[in-house]
Formats: structure tokens, sequence, C-alpha cells
């Protein structure tokens, strides 16, 4: 085949039409592929952010101070663990500038109030020692689920508002103590 001049633009312009029409089908046919991960979450838990207390003055004598939380300590169990769980609370310390140590630290709790996720409720309890203060300077159970054929695969959310109080003795050298809250989570 001579390849002249009106051969080569012959064979161009079908090159240029075939690669466009091959795009084109491809755009028209071509599909994307959609995948969804479901991701299993298990069971989450939090805190709030702070708890207010009043501010004191220095004094010889021992003086309370509380308040309750800002938000909620919550467990949200979305898979219905038939095992069931329980928290912790523990109060690591309130320390102040001069490394005083205030060893009188309470919690007591709100009201336990579960949402329904699904139409059942499980039996999520608050330990009974948290009716009135208690002192959480060593780690108490908190909320929990026991483990029972009646919470098998329960799924919901429970939260609690605690109340916090601290005793500072009598003639505590007067500045800022802070402390660290912990809030764990174990399953049985």
């Amino acid at each position: 085949m001579n390849l002249t001049k009106k051969n080569i633009v012959l064979l161009s312009i079908a090159s240029i039409l075939f690669f466009l029409l091959f795009v084109n089908h491809t755009l028209l046919v071509n599909a994307w592929d959609v995948s969804l991960q479901i991701k299993w979450m298990g069971i989450r838990h939090g805190t709030p952010d702070n708890v207010n207390l009043w501010l004191l003055t220095a004094s010889g004598n021992d003086q309370e101070i509380n308040g309750q939380f800002s938000g909620y300590f919550w467990v949200e169990d979305i898979e219905g663990y038939i095992t069931g769980h329980y928290t912790t609370i523990q109060c690591e310390g309130v320390y102040g500038p001069l490394w005083n140590k205030l060893t009188w630290v309470y919690l007591k709790a709100g009201n336990i109030n579960p949402e329904r996720i699904l139409w059942l409720t499980g039996n999520v309890l608050i330990a009974p020692s948290f009716a009135d203060y208690t002192s959480i300077l060593s780690p108490m159970t908190y909320i929990y689920k026991p483990t029972a054929l009646g919470n098998a695969w329960i799924v919901n959310k429970y939260w609690d508002k605690p109340w916090l109080k601290i005793v500072v003795p009598g003639g505590t050298p007067p500045g800022t103590y802070s402390g660290t809250i912990v809030f764990s989570f174990y399953m049985y």
C-alpha cells in the first residue's frame, strides 16, 4: 500500500474516530464499583469534660466542696455482649502546688439512664456503693451490666451524671489543686 498524503490523512482521521468512539463507548459502559464496609465498633465509653467546683478560702477547719460533672460518663454497647461488662472509676490523686495531696475524694452517682437502641433493655446497674458518696482513690466498680441470660444480645447506651465531693483538711496550703479521674471499661 502506497502511503500518500491522502492515505495518511484518512488513516489519521480513522484513528482519531476509532479513539473517540472507543473512549465514548468506554464512558458509556464503564461502571464504578461501590463498596460499603460496616466497621465493628463493639463497645465505646466516654467521659465529661470537667466538674465545676466552688472556690475555697484557706481555713484552719476542714471544708467540703462538691459539684456535679458537666456531662455524662457513658457506655454504648452496640453488639449486645452476652458476657456482661463493667466500668471502674478512680481519682489518681489531687495534688497542689507543693505536691500536697488531698486524700478525701468521693463520687456519688446520679441515676442510671438507659437508652434503648433496640426494643429490649438490659439490666444495667450502678454499683450500690455509689448511692451515697464513696471514696474513689482506688478503682471502684461503677456502671455495670451483669453476666446473665436476660442480658444476652441487649443493645443499648447508658449514662450517669455523678457528683464529686472533695474534703479539704484544715490547714491545707492555698493554691490550685488538680487531679485525674480515670474511667475504665472491662469485659467479664
